[in-house]
């Protein structure tokens, strides 16, 4: 028997199975594991054991009351860009922060720099508990790189512009370097696949979106990119073309081509919008705490209205200032209830009215509010955005469920940590708790990573000094070139 074929058994008496084929569910169970993905999946409390001979020819880990899910997927991100976090003024921020200030520090960067930068994301991602990237970047080759150097599993979309941005003069490179990571059998052994990624609707032509459609029909690749993510893109949309940027995506075809579209952002999307997407074949990637700092967030409730399923992600460290993807559902779950904050009952209350009609007006509005957000803050639904949903997008990475077929990335968590204790209500808790620190283990991959009950020192010593010593002098040269560096 060949290592690739050896088998790792999993039991526990918490596993959170389903979410792909099936609905969540937490049980205990036996997972089996072969090449790097689940075999077979065994529920109950007497899980079918293994036979002495496969026993022999295997590992096993008894997980007891631990409670095990999928890692996180992190559905968008550019994981380069931690270099950049906390760079540049309030006021740099309060117009737009892509084009006046990151498309300023990413000129020129080198495939060097890019993968120096994107270990350390990598690494943060991983003491976050997300197994998963789907990165959009330049110097694409790079990233993969550092995916692989970190052993975080990816989707890596090097980014492609031929009308405006950093990446103008190298949007063929970065097209063949899209082949080539989904050539390279040294990439896809480690878990890390392509994707093709036009930027922008304002930064791609459109016969270089033709091109992208066309490599990823050809390669059943999936499309990641920007749609409507700035009034900027939104005004010269209409100036341009005499519609919005996924209305001129569905006019010429763009949205009816077979390839899956993962756009992200969706922030100046019309209902008209919501109709030209087909659930089948189309995503849309929502990044709360980022649209905060660089727009404001989308309205997801229209999205969820017209069934267009959507991801949740981080988007960077240089806009969010986090990569923990699984924070960001607490704000996805009461994200509903600011119409109330907001809302004309509250405002004649806080005028200075104080009567008991518009406190109750105010109560009423919250109701209602509550109630129209139901859907969107069941657990199951919001784990779905950070698990499932993503995972789905790429058939040659499916990942975000405990189920055969998907890739064995396992998050294996302490439910008597203080953040987490008691688990009365394992899925609420995912959601809505503090799931980093109580991080106990972690496998990508089939094996399992670090020190189990020690898990994020452990992670610590497998590399980051060094790799945070060589991105530190790289970062130091770029912001002195750029006169922002002492």
């Amino acid at each position: 028997m060949t290592t690739a074929e050896k088998t790792t058994y999993v039991y526990a008496n918490r596993f959170v199975l389903g979410g792909l084929t099936e609905p969540l569910r937490v049980t205990p169970g036996m997972v089996e594991i072969r090449g790097g993905r689940i075999a077979a999946v065994s529920e109950g409390d007497s899980p079918t054991i293994p036979t002495l001979a496969d026993l022999q020819q295997s590992k096993s880990f008894d997980l007891g009351d631990r409670l095990v899910t999928p890692t996180f997927v992190n559905g968008h991100t550019h994981l380069a860009m931690a270099a950049f976090r906390g760079v540049g003024s309030l006021a740099a921020r309060r117009k737009n922060v892509v084009e006046d200030l990151f498309f300023r520090l990413e000129q020129d960067l080198t495939g060097e720099e890019v993968r120096a930068f994107t270990r350390l994301g990598a690494y943060e991602s991983l003491l976050a508990g997300v197994g998963t990237v789907f990165d959009h970047y330049y110097q694409g080759e790079a990233v993969a790189e550092a995916l692989r150097d970190v052993g975080v599993t990816g989707v890596v979309a090097p980014t492609l512009q031929d009308l405006a941005g950093p990446g103008c003069r190298g949007h063929q490179a970065a097209l063949d370097a899209t082949v080539a990571i989904d050539e390279s059998a040294r990439f896809r052994a480690a878990g890390v696949v392509a994707a093709v990624g036009p930027h922008a609707t304002d930064t791609v032509s459109l016969e270089l979106w033709r091109r992208s459609v066309d490599l990823a029909t050809a390669r059943d690749l999936p499309i990641h990119a920007h749609a409507a993510q700035s009034g900027e893109e939104l005004r010269r949309a209409l100036d341009r073309h005499g519609t919005t940027p996924l209305g001129w995506l569905h006019r010429e075809g763009i949205l009816a081509s077979s390839a899956r579209l993962l756009l992200v952002h969706g922030i100046h999307v019309t209902e008209r919008d919501l109709l030209h997407l087909d659930p089948e074949r189309h995503t849309l990637g929502f990044c709360p705490f980022s649209q905060m700092e660089f727009c404001f967030p989308a309205a997801i409730a229209r999205w969820h209205g017209a069934r267009v399923p959507f991801l949740v992600a981080s988007d960077c460290a240089a806009s969010n200032d986090s990569m923990n993807v699984q924070k960001e559902l607490r704000f996805v779950s009461g994200m509903g209830l600011l119409a109330a904050t907001f809302s004309a009952a509250e405002a004649r209350f806080a005028a200075g009215s104080g009567t008991l009609p518009d406190a109750a007006a105010v109560d009423l509005s919250r109701t209602s509010a509550f109630d129209a957000w139901t859907e969107l803050r069941d657990p199951e639904a919001l784990l779905s955005t950070v698990w499932s949903v993503p995972g789905r997008l790429h058939p040659a990475l499916p990942c975000g469920a405990i189920e055969p077929g998907c890739l064995a990335n396992l998050l294996v968590l302490d439910p008597n940590h203080p953040t987490l204790w008691p688990v009365h209500d394992p899925l609420r808790a995912l959601t809505m708790g503090d799931v980093a620190p109580a991080i106990d283990w972690l496998m990508l991959r089939g094996e399992f990573i670090g020190r189990r009950g020690d898990f994020h020192r452990s992670v610590l010593e497998r590399g980051y000094t060094a790799a945070r010593a060589e991105a530190d002098a790289r970062l130091g040269e770029r912001l002195r070139r750029l006169g922002l560096g002492g």
